[in-house]
């Protein structure tokens, strides 16, 4: 049980007053962490839906709101992330079933999120490859990650396109569109491109960092 905790995400806002609240609120109404992690799936979807309709309208008001939407839906799903953890720890409501809920939620919200995108760039149609490659590597960084927890090691959520990277880009990429939506496309395009590449140096840096920690406690 201390090598889970341990292996918990470190976030900041873990330590927030308002996170605390939050959590202690959810536990009073009897919000379970699974239930609150299963949620983050529904934050995903709308923003993934916001992302695949916002260029099907000329209008640049529509365009603005479905984009606002899509951040406030990615950060939604980031709360519902920080929360569940909260609850289930600090709570003491863990179960047994609990990793399975904490992971799989993840890699489902992921990949709404980066196909909504990738399919949603109607002027570019390689947007939908991009889209495709960027899902596959986010799950891959998971993988390689949970990979290590299985050989042994402390689980490693380092970047530079860990989760919390890819929804800070994704977010902040919706808003700058949201102001410039004549660029939008553009700018969902870029996004996806530096993903892309980030979450491949993520997966061969976590790689290398686990042989050489094998190999270190090989040694020691």
């Amino acid at each position: 049980m201390e090598k889970d905790i341990q292996d918990r995400r470190p976030i900041r806002a873990r330590e927030t007053r308002w996170a605390a609240s939050a959590a202690r609120f959810l536990r009073r109404k009897g919000c379970t962490p699974n239930g609150i992690s299963l949620f983050s799936i529904l934050f995903a979807a709308v923003a993934a839906l916001c992302f695949l309709l916002v260029w099907h309208s000329d209008n640049p008001l529509t365009q603005r709101i479905l984009l606002v939407i899509a951040a406030a839906g990615i950060q939604g799903r980031l709360i519902c992330n920080l929360l569940d953890g909260m609850v289930a720890v600090e709570g003491g409501l863990r179960s047994p079933a609990g990793a399975v809920y904490n992971e799989l939620p993840d890699r489902i919200s992921d990949t709404l999120l980066l196909l909504g995108m990738g399919y949603g760039l109607l002027h570019f149609p390689s947007g939908v490859v991009l889209g495709w490659a960027c899902a596959l590597f986010a799950i891959a960084t998971a993988y390689i990650r949970l990979l290590g927890g299985t050989c042994g090691l402390t689980q490693r959520f380092s970047g530079p396109m860990a989760k919390q990277h890819r929804m800070a880009l994704l977010t902040v990429g919706a808003l700058v569109a949201a102001v410039v939506p004549q660029w939008g496309q553009h700018i969902g395009l870029t996004v996806l491109i530096i993903i892309l590449a980030g979450t491949v140096i993520t997966c061969i840096d976590r790689t290398r960092k686990i042989i050489r920690d094998l190999h270190a406690g090989e040694r020691s």
